[in-house]
């Protein structure tokens, strides 16, 4: 995320605005990975899916982050191209930015091939990460 374009009220994105997506909180996937490590039935690979405890819009993003911050944010969805002046504005190489374009890109209609289940629902919501990682950021 970018921070200067959130104190501008700003929330911007390639993806489509209205399409909902899962919103995690990184360290669930981490407690995820770190049980399924610990199982005592483990072995070989086994996939997990994660998606957070609801599927937002990114207007609803914007919203609960506003609301969680005290700073209010509207989304913008932006083009490739100006995802790639971003990226390469803040130090990536080529190949770097030619992949997150690319993860961007494929990630646009992407269908979850793990439905939404109590066991790939995490618990920490949106708001509670932005209230504890994004208001401290703001309020600087």
């Amino acid at each position: 995320m970018d921070v200067d374009d959130l104190r501008a009220g700003v929330l911007r994105t390639p993806w489509h605005l209205d399409a909902p997506m899962p919103w995690v909180d990184p360290r669930d996937v981490g407690d995820v990975a770190a049980a399924r490590l610990l199982a005592a039935d483990w072995t070989g690979r086994q996939v997990q899916g994660v998606h957070g405890p609801a599927d937002l819009t990114w207007h609803e993003v914007a919203e609960v982050v506003s609301t969680a911050t005290g700073h209010p944010v509207r989304a913008e969805r932006i083009s490739d191209d100006d995802l790639r002046a971003g990226l390469t504005a803040v130090g990536l190489t080529g190949r770097q930015v030619e992949a997150v374009v690319g993860m961007a890109a494929g990630l646009r209609d992407l269908e979850p091939a793990d439905p939404r289940t109590v066991l790939t629902t995490t618990p920490t919501t949106l708001a509670a990460w932005a209230h504890e990682h994004l208001r401290p950021l703001l309020a600087a």
